[in-house]
């Protein structure tokens, strides 16, 4: 069979293109995805560790801006505490060990109440605060244990007063006496608030008599 050539022009055959690539193109291809992937990664964990420590930063600027108090200035009164505390470490250096081990926490504690009383309030409220939170159990026995410590201190103030009054009302009483069996003025010559207002006018009574 012979086939007739057509008098009109054929249409152009598509010319479909084939990519080929070697292998080495192939490696290269995947090491250059892989180098992307793994950067885009380090670079979202570079940006959540920097939001993570500006998000810390602001959260302890913000408490340290609630615990100073407004009516105290750290300038001079913070330098005084850390001079005391340094003293403490340097001049119990060879005392012995609970010497050397328990004066510096407690002059950090007696100079930060002393110098900043206000601070170290809200500062022990916090600590309070964060003990309950996460150790429940300690923090009541640590409170039990505290209650009874000033329970005690109290207790031994209120009979040191007592004893003084006792001694100070003993003593006058003496002076009274002597003065009414002598007829001196001793209470004259003793310091003020010593002797009662009563002790010179029996005095003055016994004079007269």
């Amino acid at each position: 069979m012979v086939l007739k050539l057509s008098i009109y022009p054929q249409p152009d055959q598509p010319v479909t293109v084939v990519e080929t690539s070697n292998e080495l193109e192939r490696q290269v291809g995947n090491i250059r995805e892989a180098v992307q992937h793994n950067t885009r990664d380090a670079l979202q964990t570079v940006r959540s560790g920097v939001d993570r420590v500006v998000n810390v930063e602001h959260r302890v600027e913000n408490r340290f801006d609630k615990l100073v108090a407004k009516d105290e200035s750290l300038t001079p009164n913070g330098l005084y505490v850390g001079v005391a505390t340094l003293a403490s470490i340097v001049f119990t250096r060879y005392r012995s060990f609970p010497i050397r081990w328990l004066a510096p926490p407690a002059v950090l504690a007696l100079s930060f109440k002393y110098f900043l009383p206000h601070t170290f309030d809200n500062t022990a409220e916090y600590y309070e605060s964060l003990e309950q939170k996460h150790f429940p159990q300690f923090s009541e026995k640590r409170q039990s244990v505290w209650d009874m410590v000033k329970q005690h201190y109290y207790t031994g103030v209120s009979h040191m007063e007592r004893a003084g009054e006792q001694a100070k009302g003993a003593f006058s009483s003496g002076i009274q006496n002597m003065e009414q069996s002598t007829g001196l003025k001793i209470g004259s010559v003793l310091p003020v608030g010593t002797v009662p207002e009563s002790a010179p006018k029996l005095a003055d009574k016994s004079k007269l008599i």
